[in-house]
């Protein structure tokens, strides 16, 4: 009995920490140009455009739902955004069109240390990283790529 409520009381903390560090974690203003780990995410930054990032892992099923979410929004963007995929998954092959950049890079995956995944990182034209935020659903991740289109605009005036 008191070997399953020290359980339940790891378990519960484990749960608090989790949360802790997903409200303090930001990564706003990591420059992925300029950090110490700018060989792995050199690759995930578009110079002179906005990038979204849509951080993906193998064994998400929730993943999958936004990739559907990217190939949909991805012909309709144009040039004002760059949609990138990031997997840890070398053998990724899901069908996305083609000015989806698809980045298939561990060592990137890791470098890029968003506290969840799926993720969604808006980067800017000079590659530091604007805003972050849980993928939790298509449609967020629709609105996120309609404000970074916005501060893309913003940021060539």
């Amino acid at each position: 009995m008191l070997v399953l409520l020290l359980f339940a009381a790891g378990a519960g903390l484990y749960r608090r920490v989790r949360e802790l560090e997903l409200a303090v974690y930001h990564g706003v203003g990591q420059n992925l140009v300029g950090t110490n780990t700018a060989n792995a995410l050199q690759p995930l930054a578009t110079t002179g455009r906005t990038t979204v990032i849509v951080k993906v892992n193998r064994r998400c099923p929730v993943c999958d739902d936004l990739l559907g979410g990217v190939a949909r929004i991805a012909p309709g963007l144009g040039n004002d955004i760059q949609l990138t995929v990031l997997s840890d998954d070398a053998q990724f092959d899901k069908p996305l069109p083609e000015n989806v950049r698809v980045v298939k890079d561990a060592d990137a995956w890791r470098a890029l240390t968003v506290p969840y995944v799926p993720a969604v990182v808006v980067v800017s034209a000079d590659g530091v990283v604007l805003h972050t935020e849980p993928g939790g659903s298509v449609e967020s991740l629709e609105a996120t790529v309609a404000r970074a289109a916005t501060i893309g605009k913003e940021t060539v005036r």
